[in-house]
């Protein structure tokens, strides 16, 4: 575990999936971060890698060849490298191995880096394709955040907004349906599993509660889902940017034809990150 911290924050982040795993207000006191009490969903923030969401009966297709992969990737399950730190940021790698290679087709190096300047933890992911060919992946966030379902308020940057939701097997249904920019988190909102939004032009998702805004994920994400374990009453929900989601119900498997998927060309490098803004 490596911890950074400043006279606002302290943070932790585990080696194990370069996991944010802690995010305590100096002067309150207080967990921002869910600490993964498996009752109800048993981890924290885990990086989405290489696919966000799941592939059509947890497979893909890619040069004639079936590959397995499970729901979100196996990188929140590996042990990742630390390869540098400062006083207020910390990075992390990680490359395919011959496990990997069995699950997803492609060699790669992903660096995750975690800075803490003031309120405001950035988190940054590098994805180096290290093929001779073009490479097929996704990535995402999944940051869950304590609150109390009932009394807190979800609130995003844009109106008129629309979502989708997956089918019980957690494929991607096109439906749309409307959602106001600002509502009350209840568990019944999450009856169909993650709202997804797409395409909406937001940037910026706050949590508060009593009029005062405590966690806020800022983000250049065109996707991005919020969650909670459906019926459960957990005492969180996810803010979640993306770059790839969950196959559709018809979707063929082809790797190379994903929806939202990404592509690198040989020795090419793809640069993304978001922010989480706390206020104490």
């Amino acid at each position: 575990m490596q911890t950074l911290k400043n006279d606002i924050l302290e943070i932790q982040i585990n080696e194990h999936g370069a996991e944010l795993s802690s995010v305590v207000g100096i002067k309150s006191g207080r967990e921002y971060l869910w600490q993964g009490d498996s009752k109800y969903w048993g981890r924290r923030s885990p990086v989405l890698f290489p696919v966000v969401g799941k592939y059509k009966n947890l497979k893909s297709v890619y040069g004639g060849k079936e590959y397995s992969l499970s729901q979100h990737g196996f990188a929140r399950d590996c042990d990742f490298t630390l390869i540098s730190k400062t006083d207020n940021s910390v990075s992390f790698e990680l490359t395919e191995n011959e496990n990997t290679l069995k699950k997803y087709p492609f060699k790669f190096r992903l660096v995750c880096s975690f800075e803490l300047n003031s309120n405001k933890i950035c988190v940054k992911w590098s994805v180096t394709n290290t093929n001779e060919t073009e490479m097929y992946f996704s990535i995402g966030a999944h940051p869950a955040f304590n609150c109390e379902k009932g009394k807190t308020v979800l609130s995003m940057n844009k109106e008129n907004l629309e979502y989708s939701v997956l089918n019980d097997d957690g494929l991607y249904l096109p439906e749309k349906y409307p959602v106001k920019s600002r509502f009350v988190l209840t568990d019944d909102i999450f009856d169909r599993d993650a709202l997804i939004i797409e395409n909406s032009g937001v940037t910026s998702v706050s949590l508060s509660n009593g009029g005062k805004t405590f966690v806020t994920v800022n983000f250049t994400a065109r996707l991005f889902g919020i969650w909670s374990p459906v019926k459960k009453n957990a005492p969180f929900v996810c803010i979640e940017p993306w770059y790839g989601r969950a196959d559709s119900a018809d979707f063929d498997c082809d790797l190379t034809k994903r929806e939202w998927g990404n592509r690198l060309a040989a020795n090419e490098e793809f640069k993304k990150e978001y922010e989480i803004v706390i206020y104490e």
